[in-house]
């Protein structure tokens, strides 16, 4: 039901068709540092192993927006997913990922990802189910796409409402982000459990006696 496969260059495609084609009861995939492993063993284990609830992929090269998108199509129990410094996974594979499993996917992580303003507004929408979201190194995401996702002062709150059982929520280096967003935030988020701040320069003591008294 669990597999995990770290740093082993010797298995690509062939090895994970296999394990697709045998392993039908596989429930959690992880994969990190695989050079060898493509679109092509992802498409087969989404079409093999309908029980998916968690999937991680990292520094994994190859693998890009079709495999996840394979992933969100044939993965309807997917709750879990973690993609970081995968440089071919762009917008159309995250947001097929969210479009498609948003019934039931908890846990996002996204890092290190060439993605844009638009897999940001396709979470907002979509991620009704969303409990845990992290988002770190995205180079190319704006204050446009933050604010579709409610990351500064205009609309942090959005992401309150938007999500409605968000439980945890991790905000790092968000220059926008003053305390006035917050508690507008933690106003909304009336479910969240554990909120977590990291280098948001512009938050001030008051901001956080803010958060807390609601």
């Amino acid at each position: 039901k669990v597999l995990s496969l770290w740093n082993v260059p010797r298995v690509g495609d062939e090895g994970l068709c296999e394990i697709a084609k045998e392993c039908h009861l596989l429930e959690k995939l992880d994969l990190c540092q695989c050079p060898h492993l493509s679109n092509k063993g992802l498409i087969a284990i989404a079409a093999n192993c309908p029980n998916l609830t968690a999937l991680s992929i990292q520094s994994c090269p190859k693998i890009g927006n079709e495999g996840l998108q394979a992933i969100g199509k044939l993965c309807p129990k997917l709750q879990s997913i973690s993609i970081k410094d995968c440089p071919l996974v762009g917008d159309h594979g995250v947001s097929s990922l969210l479009s498609s499993a948003s019934s039931v996917l908890s846990k996002v992580k996204l890092q290190g990802l060439s993605i844009t303003d638009f897999s940001l507004a396709v979470i907002g929408h979509y991620g009704k189910s969303v409990t845990n979201l992290m988002l770190s190194g995205l180079q190319n995401v704006s204050e446009k796409g933050f604010w579709v996702m409610g990351v500064t002062d205009v609309s942090l709150e959005a992401i309150g409402k938007g999500c409605a059982n968000l439980k945890q929520m991790c905000l790092r280096r968000c220059c926008f982000v003053s305390g006035d967003g917050l508690v507008a935030f933690a106003k909304s988020a009336g479910s969240l459990e554990c909120l977590q701040l990291e280098e948001c320069n512009r938050v001030t003591q008051s901001g956080v006696v803010g958060v807390l008294s609601n």
